[in-house]
């Protein structure tokens, strides 16, 4: 939805709802308001239709909003309408040059992504696997994973599948925008931790991003994630921004 006030566009949401693996729906709400309209109101409004708007739907175990730091507005925000801390994200970025070649794991290698309905089952079943232990998983189906694959700025080239044999164990997914190369989303299969699979993909992704022109490089990671945040400073990335996520169990106007 858009707020619109004297004619100008002054703030929207964006909704989206998604289900846990138990099938809980619950929502992740973006919210904004341009700075000559704060405090007017516009904010509040805003999410008061979007709960109603979302509730109509059905129930929801609990709305989540995010904001980057620092965000003075955001913060107040979230303390006036009782929504509570959750969790913080951070953006990692690391120089150009200097990432190492990646080092395969014996009787692993890497394949990038040929559009076949075997790689799409595959990609889907690896990020299930890889990520079905994080907070507020969301399990993938065949269909999300041909929607990502169809966008337009996935580039096939940039997706790589880690197999052995013919399981696969890994991918690592590149996005090239116009300021930045990011290393989208990177996983590994519980049956492939600890062998240095997950810095290989790191590293080729990393790799492909430059030889693509990518002027920054960087890449999201959940702040409870220590495993990952290890990792990605041992290969050279530091904290650049950090994003705070807010939340709120049940309705919203309660």
């Amino acid at each position: 939805m858009a707020a619109y006030l004297d004619g100008a566009l002054a703030g929207f949401t964006i909704a989206t709802r998604l289900a846990d693996a138990a099938g809980i729906p619950w929502i992740f709400l973006r919210l904004g308001v341009a700075e000559r309209f704060r405090r007017q109101g516009v904010g509040t409004a805003l999410l008061r239709r979007a709960a109603e708007r979302i509730e109509a739907v059905g129930p929801v175990s609990e709305i989540t909003i995010g904001a980057w730091l620092p965000n003075d507005a955001a913060e107040r925000f979230a303390e006036h309408h009782r929504l509570g801390f959750s969790r913080l994200y951070w953006r990692m970025e690391r120089p150009l040059g200097g990432m190492p070649e990646p080092v395969w794991p014996g009787g692993i290698a890497l394949r990038t992504f040929d559009g076949s309905p075997r790689a799409i089952e595959d990609l889907t079943a690896i990020y299930n696997d890889s990520f079905s232990d994080h907070d507020h998983f969301v399990p993938g189906t065949t269909v999300d994973t041909i929607d990502v694959v169809e966008a337009d700025l996935f580039r096939a080239e940039g997706m790589g599948l880690a197999y052995r044999g013919e399981e696969c164990l890994g991918f690592c997914r590149c996005t090239l925008y116009p300021h930045l190369g990011e290393i989208s989303v990177i996983g590994t299969s519980k049956r492939a931790r600890g062998i240095g699979l997950g810095r290989a993909l790191l590293r080729w992704g990393v790799r492909w991003l430059e030889e693509q022109g990518a002027t920054r490089i960087g890449l999201i990671v959940d702040g409870e994630n220590e495993n990952a945040l290890r990792l990605y400073r041992q290969e050279g990335f530091e904290v650049a921004r950090t994003r705070r996520r807010w939340t709120k169990s049940g309705s919203l106007r309660a």
